[in-house]
């Protein structure tokens, strides 16, 4: 059994050790050389955590609008390239607080042209030259619109190719001159004209499109083609090289999630006090125009609708004497965000021989 588990973790670890890339990729373990697959890290676990309590180091701009395009802490991949963001190749990366990286300095990464090391001897892409966004260590989790707006694209960002660029794709027009930008998405929950709230959930996150892990691609972009912009602004001790930049648009000047109520289910299941088959089941959720799904799960694993497409409530279930049963609710808030939760088993008594039933 053991054998088995470790193999098991040796495949997981072997498919999904592999970062994403939101241009150009190459096959992975391709190029000669001391470095393989199995040593090259994660999309998902390395750079640094955005966690909603950063501080960039500057004011927010009179036009900053965004909060985070997800819930919870996750791991930055991939930065925005002040010095050259276009995909194109300068051999350098500028980050936003005036870093400078390049090959000489922190390493090349071994196995990526456009990549350079987080620190000397290390080998991801942290540092990605000419990359136009963020990317976000997300694994199939959902993505929400980083303001209102009307979604100008949710579909293929090209549809005749599955497997180029960013996949399934998601742009928002703010009405202010920019938009938002998801990529790599394995669903989307929205449609072109659509009008989206902030801190509604538009879609999961993926690696469809070029993309060797999965993750999100999100970026702030000048409308009809006027090129991209960081969101965190520019902090560093000299002139921002990207002159289109346009400061740092996080409401509050730092990165934040969305001020908005998250589902968290409560559902209890109890025995009538008169009645022993009666079950008294309650279930409810912060969060606004939440709609549940409640099943009863009897006695052997069986689960069964017992109220659907319900607000928060309650209701009585009637067992059977000598059966157990527990009750599952899920709900959906009306940005789209999920819970679920389960209640305590509640077991129905054996009725004795000359007991009144």
């Amino acid at each position: 059994m053991r054998v088995l588990v470790f193999v098991v973790t040796f495949l997981l670890l072997f498919l999904f050790g592999i970062p994403a890339q939101a241009s150009q990729a190459e096959p992975p373990g391709q190029k000669a050389g001391k470095y393989t697959r199995w040593f090259y890290p994660s999309q998902m676990s390395y750079g640094p955590i955005e966690d909603g309590t950063g501080n960039t180091g500057s004011a927010p701009s009179p036009g900053a609008f965004l909060t985070l395009p997800f819930m919870g802490p996750h791991y930055i991949t991939s930065l925005f390239d002040h010095c050259y963001p276009n995909y194109g190749t300068d051999n350098r990366l500028c980050r936003y607080d005036g870093t400078t990286v390049s090959a000489t300095v922190g390493g090349a990464d071994p196995t990526f042209d456009a990549g350079f090391a987080q620190t000397p001897g290390q080998h991801d892409y942290l540092y990605y030259d000419g990359h136009d966004g963020y990317d976000y260590g997300l694994y199939y989790e959902p993505v929400a619109a980083s303001a209102n707006g009307t979604v100008m694209l949710a579909n293929w960002l090209d549809p005749n190719c599955h497997t180029c660029l960013s996949g399934q794709t998601i742009e928002i027009n703010h009405g202010n001159g920019l938009l938002t930008f998801y990529g790599h998405l394995s669903q989307i929950y929205v449609s072109k004209g659509q009008y989206v709230s902030r801190g509604q959930v538009i879609g999961t996150s993926g690696m469809t499109g070029t993309a060797t892990g999965p993750h999100l691609h999100w970026g702030v972009y000048k409308m009809n083609g006027g090129g991209p912009v960081d969101p965190y602004g520019w902090s560093g001790s000299y002139p921002d090289p990207w002159v289109k930049d346009v400061g740092d648009l996080w409401l509050t000047g730092s990165p934040r999630y969305a001020s908005i109520a998250m589902p968290s289910v409560s559902v209890t299941a109890a025995s009538h006090a008169e009645d022993p088959t009666a079950i008294d089941v309650s279930w409810s959720s912060p969060g606004s125009g939440n709609r549940f799904n409640v099943y009863v799960v009897l006695q052997d694993g069986t689960m069964r609708l017992w109220s659907g497409n319900t607000v928060a409530g309650s209701g009585v279930f009637h067992g059977s004497h000598g059966q157990s049963y527990w009750f599952w609710a899920s709900v959906t808030t009306g940005l789209g965000w999920s819970d679920a939760r389960a209640s305590t088993v509640v077991p129905v008594p054996v009725v004795n021989h000359g007991e009144a039933q």
